[in-house]
């Protein structure tokens, strides 16, 4: 399978898509906080090529992204307070969503 090459606002966006979804429960709050995030051509695009893909082939397509656009500190705290604050909209984190932090951790290191 040929992975997308995304633009980094398309890479963003697909991110926090797939962060928000990472509990199975897409919220109309973390819609728009992704929607504020991103234009609405990255985000109807973004919330396709998820929607058409696996969760392995998705986190496949991150990890594919992840070192044209988490090069260095800053970035990488960035996306990292994005997706914490994601997380907070609904007042707790879920249990996958902590797991998702963990490997977010971990992925960060690798990059």
């Amino acid at each position: 399978m040929q992975l997308p090459q995304l633009t980094k606002s398309q890479f963003k966006t697909f991110f926090l898509l797939y962060a928000a979804h990472i509990d199975y429960d897409y919220s109309s709050p973390e819609e728009e906080f992704i929607r504020k995030r991103s234009s609405l051509a990255d985000y109807n695009s973004m919330y396709t090529l998820l929607n058409n893909h696996s969760e392995y082939n998705s986190l496949k397509i991150i990890l594919n992204n992840k070192c044209h656009y988490l090069e260095n500190t800053k970035e990488k705290d960035d996306l990292y307070r994005e997706v914490t604050d994601l997380f907070k909209i609904d007042g707790q984190y879920s249990r996958p969503e902590k797991v998702f932090l963990d490997f977010l951790d971990k992925m960060m290191l690798t990059t």
